[in-house]
């Protein structure tokens, strides 16, 4: 057999093979994070030079690499001495972002919350977003509406389409 006829060979019974048989199809897993640590009923604290600035505790945690989920969270903020507690079923933390979900609740000790199904609250700049109907309360006061924006820092609160049943204290001069 010549050379020229090998090569040749060889060439067309590559090519059959490309041709006649199908490459093999794998299985594709799905790919979905694995969390690095997960703890059950547990408490986090944040702690600089001059106390302790916030706590998050929750019935189960799981840690991945650039965010943690909590179940059952609450979330306690002590910067603004204004005794925040914010609540939700659960809650994704990404860096200073905490995205709750499911039945959100926030209390201050001065009297105001608000109940919403979903929040987003930047812990950093102390900015809360509710993107959909939630109620506010404080003492007899409710108002109901949609898309709030809260600052803890100011105390400012905007929100969109509201309707309030806001009571005014009648004083002495007024009867």
């Amino acid at each position: 057999m010549k050379i020229t006829h090998f090569f040749i060979f060889l060439f067309l019974f590559s090519a059959s093979l490309l041709i006649f048989l199908e490459p093999q199809s794998y299985a594709v897993s799905e790919t979905r994070d694995i969390p690095k640590l997960a703890l059950e009923d547990f408490t986090l604290y944040e702690i600089n030079q001059t106390g302790v600035q916030s706590v998050v505790s929750g019935t189960l945690i799981r840690q991945f690499t650039s965010y943690y989920e909590v179940e059952n969270a609450h979330y306690i903020e002590n910067k603004n001495k204004i005794g925040e507690h914010l609540y939700a079923d659960f809650g994704r933390f990404e860096g200073d972002v905490a995205y709750l979900h499911e039945n959100v609740r926030y209390f201050r000790e001065d009297g105001l919350s608000f109940e919403s199904d979903n929040a987003i609250y930047d812990t950093e700049n102390e900015l809360l977003y509710v993107p959909n109907h939630f109620t506010l309360t404080q003492n007899e006061n409710v108002i109901y509406g949609t898309e709030l924006h809260y600052n803890a820092h100011t105390g400012n609160i905007k929100a969109e389409k509201i309707n309030a049943n806001y009571y005014i204290q009648e004083t002495d001069n007024e009867k």
